[in-house]
């Protein structure tokens, strides 16, 4: 409050001694709005603290020099008529552990104190010199009333100090007589102006996180009572009912030189106690332009920001999308696109720059499986360059072809549904592949799986699962079919010829113009390239007795049963070594030995220096035309274990007259 003893700083004056040597060329720009809460009491005196005779002028240690756990002020060693300062910035309804809390109708009794509903005195003398003394701390007063608040939320909006580099000031400051621009923001709003002029009686917080940099200043000038901390540090002690009062404190002095860079807490606490003056008047650069820019899919509007950590978006793959900038002041507000210029947005697509302005339209038709990101970047004169981010999810459009692949994840897509279907050819030691049908838009992108309808959002109204056939059951056989995949086996031909196989799909969807169905189908060859392989496993192996067993290396697997008669002749399942599996491209001349047993080919396994091991044939496979085997259960000639190391294997024979040669290293371990 402004009292009618002391005399007040002229405005010019204020600023010649608080901004003197903070006047840089350039300005400050954007306003700056900071999130407060009022709290109401009543101005009938009820309340032993407000409307209440005084001693005028500063009364410092009214407060404690740090704050209590809810961050709130307690009572310091010297106070004067703050007894009940743990109530004066609490929610009265709420707040039930303070002394004075609703329902206990007790209060702190001082002298002189006015009757409840007297109007404030015009004698100076009397109302503004009074020594204060405290009678009982915890009297009963008949009436819970005493701290009884409204809590109001509230903004201040600092505005750029003229001439200032980086200064904001809140400025509300009249005459002794309560007119002019005074602090008057809850005037006929909480209980009220009371039968006064204007509504007196309020304390205020202010809470503003920062990153502390050196050079940060506060410059405070205004009444009545005002304390700051930064954290839960006293920093500036102005409490008091007294005039317009100035004080400042430099951040450099308040904190170390490691606590610079780091996010600190600005915490204001004021009070209006008396009639018939509010002033304030804040200067600083710790609170700051804005704090943050995000992306949002409608038009400055926060609770549909899609930025942030995860945040993300759908839009189909041929819609139109506009998205929006929104910039943040330090208390987490949307500003006003007419605070901040749209010339200083910039987008980029995936890194690459997409345009400038406070909207853009995003277009992109191509389904990835991490999404497209989005980058929005503010330039600010004075916050430097804020960013925010988003993924955009484009979804599919309903499929225009399906095809057989052999990987179960989606292709990437380019911008047409080009042939992107795999050709089934086993491979040496293959004796069943698994295949899946993928749908695609006309874009290409992934659309799902060939599945019957589920509710899904990879699904398009099918009435059942896709349809698989082999249409040479010599070659290949179909296995436990599924919509979405199936097994393929590989037959006695399945070596040296091929067949084709088939899907087929019948997907439906729900358009404007009612039911649309299309009947989806794809062919891909299945069989052999008739081109020789070797395949060896486990590769490498453990060598000895050690080892695993050829059971145990293809345990469910196919293979046991497909090279069963190489398997038999190193002794079964049971034997220990390595798989060496020949896929020619059409049956190897053979010959049989004295043992009646058909061999085919040559086998030949030599050290790492090119010194034969072992010499051995292949056995033909149990039902192929043109797979061979040979288990070697890693001795040399001599019937020895090798050693460690790698190990060349080489296979050679002919077809139909022609020689053939394949190779493969094979590692042996102890």
């Amino acid at each position: 409050m402004r009292t009618k003893c002391g005399k007040t700083l002229s405005a010019a004056a204020f600023a010649a001694l608080v901004f003197g040597v903070l006047v840089m060329a350039g300005g400050a720009s954007a306003q700056v709005k900071v999130g407060v809460t009022f709290y109401d009491f009543r101005s009938n005196r009820s309340n032993p603290e407000f409307e209440q005779p005084h001693k005028g002028g500063v009364s410092k240690g009214m407060v404690a020099s740090t704050l209590d756990a809810d961050n709130k002020p307690t009572l310091g060693p010297s106070p004067m008529r703050n007894y009940g300062i743990q109530h004066w910035f609490r929610d009265w309804n709420t707040y039930t552990a303070g002394p004075y809390s609703k329902g206990k109708n007790i209060a702190p009794k001082y002298d002189p104190t006015t009757a409840i509903g007297t109007n404030a005195t015009t004698n100076w003398d009397t109302e503004n010199k009074a020594n204060v003394v405290l009678l009982d701390e915890f009297a009963n007063v008949g009436h819970d009333t005493s701290f009884k608040n409204i809590v109001i939320k509230d903004s201040l909006e600092f505005t750029p100090v003229r001439g200032s580099q980086d200064m904001y000031e809140f400025s509300r400051e009249g005459r002794d007589d309560g007119t002019g621009n005074s602090f008057f923001y809850l005037d006929n709003r909480g209980f009220g102006n009371e039968s006064r002029s204007h509504n007196y009686s309020f304390t205020m917080e202010m809470v503003f996180d920062f990153q502390a940099k050196k050079g940060m200043v506060f410059n405070f000038r205004g009444d009545d009572d005002v304390w700051v901390f930064i954290d839960k540090n006293l920093v500036l002690d102005i409490g008091g009912i007294h005039g317009a009062q100035s004080d400042n404190f430099s951040l450099d002095k308040v904190l170390s030189a490691d606590e610079m860079g780091k996010t600190h807490t600005l915490r204001v606490f004021y009070a209006e106690r008396h009639t018939n003056g509010s002033n304030i008047l804040i200067s600083t650069n710790i609170v700051a332009p804005p704090s943050g820019v995000g992306i949002s899919t409608e038009n400055n509007t926060s609770d549909k920001v899609v930025s942030g950590s995860g945040g993300s978006f759908d839009k189909a793959a041929d819609s139109t999308r506009t998205l929006y900038s929104v910039v943040y002041d330090d208390n987490k507000n949307p500003m006003d696109t007419s605070k901040y210029n749209c010339a200083n947005v910039t987008w980029t697509i995936n890194g690459v720059f997409a345009g400038t302005g406070c909207s853009i339209q995003v277009k992109d038709s191509v389904v990835r499986a991490e999404g497209v990101k989005i980058e929005v970047t503010y330039k600010d004169p004075d916050a430097g360059t804020l960013k925010g981010e988003t993924k955009m999810n484009v979804k599919a459009l309903p499929p225009v072809a399906i095809h057989i692949q052999r990987d179960s994840l989606p292709k990437p897509s380019t911008t047409a549904p080009k042939n992107r279907s795999d050709d089934i050819y086993f491979g040496p030691g293959d004796s069943e592949i698994r295949v899946y049908a993928v749908l695609r838009d006309k874009y290409g992108n992934f659309a799902g799986y060939a599945v019957k309808k589920s509710g899904g959002s990879n699904d398009w109204g099918a009435d059942a699962d896709a349809q698989w056939k082999s249409d040479d059951e010599a070659v290949a056989k179909i296995s436990s079919a599924t919509g979405k995949s199936a097994l393929i086996v590989k037959q006695f031909e399945g070596e040296g010829d091929k067949g084709n196989l088939i899907v087929s799909y019948n997907a439906c969807w729900t358009e404007r113009s009612g039911k649309v169905c299309v009947t989806l189908s794809d062919t891909v060859a299945v069989g052999s390239k008739s081109e020789g392989q070797i395949a060896i496993g486990p590769n490498p192996f453990v060598n000895g007795p050690s080892g695993k067993s050829i059971g145990d290396a293809f345990k469910n697997s196919k293979v046991l049963e497909f090279y069963k008669d190489a398997i038999t002749e190193a002794g079964g399942e049971s034997a220990k070594g390595v798989l060496i599996s020949v896929n020619a491209p059409n049956p190897i001349d053979g010959k049989k030995s004295a043992d009646g047993k058909e061999r085919y080919g040559k086998v030949v396994i030599y050290d790492a220096v090119g010194n034969v091991v072992r010499t051995e044939t292949l056995y033909r496979s149990n039902g192929a035309r043109s797979s061979y085997g040979y288990v070697w259960d890693g001795k040399n000639t001599n019937g020895r274990y090798v050693g460690p190391g790698a190990y060349l294997v080489r296979v050679s024979g002919t077809v139909k007259g022609e020689t053939f040669k394949y190779q493969r290293m094979v590692g042996v371990k102890k």
